[in-house]
């Protein structure tokens, strides 16, 4: 039988994670699913605790920060939210649900939530300065940051997982804004 990697072992995780929630991710479970002892979890992973700090780091990184680099990499504002979008739209949505409900459980997997949304919501709140210039104080840009924030978890929560509702979601937001604008009237 080969060995299994660090990287199975994650993916193992996540598998479990997506399928059965946040009470699936122990050295137990995993290696009855993987079909090895614990030995091998333990020869990755130093506790449980450590598994769960790798398994948030590989989320964090896969599913906001390198998400945010391409989407950045993109050019002007509007290009960088629709890349954002498209690239959010391929990730699996019952992941950040599980994450979600995991974090009301488990400090160290919170504290990994509140730094994704810090990141996220820096990010939408620059999109929003780009794309709703004029405000005097600012509170346009942040109303509309925390708007689209939401409405992003709101989509992710309620499915089905398309990246063009997201798309079509946000230009509504965005016209709706505009409309809704003191400048505009």
């Amino acid at each position: 039988m080969a060995r299994l990697t660090r990287d199975a072992w994650l993916r193992a995780g996540f598998e479990a994670l997506d399928r059965h929630g946040h009470e699936a991710v122990s050295a137990q479970s995993l290696a009855r699913r993987l079909k090895v002892t614990r030995g091998s979890f333990y020869h990755h992973f130093a506790s449980r605790r450590d598994f769960v700090a790798a398994l948030l780091q590989r989320w964090e990184h896969d599913y906001t920060r390198a998400v945010l680099a391409q989407a950045q990499a993109a050019g002007a504002p509007v290009a960088q939210l629709q890349h954002y979008i498209a690239l959010a739209g391929q990730l699996h949505p019952g992941r950040e649900v599980a994450i979600r409900v995991w974090a009301t459980k488990d400090a160290q997997v919170g504290e990994t939530l509140r730094r994704v949304e810090d990141l996220r919501l820096a990010f939408a709140r620059a999109m929003a300065r780009a794309l709703l210039p004029g405000s005097t104080d600012g509170s346009e840009a942040e109303t509309f940051a925390q708007l689209a924030y939401l409405g992003f978890i709101g989509l992710q929560q309620t499915g089905p997982h398309d990246p063009q509702r997201f798309l079509r979601f946000f230009a509504d937001l965005l016209a709706l804004a505009a409309r809704l604008s003191p400048r505009a009237q």
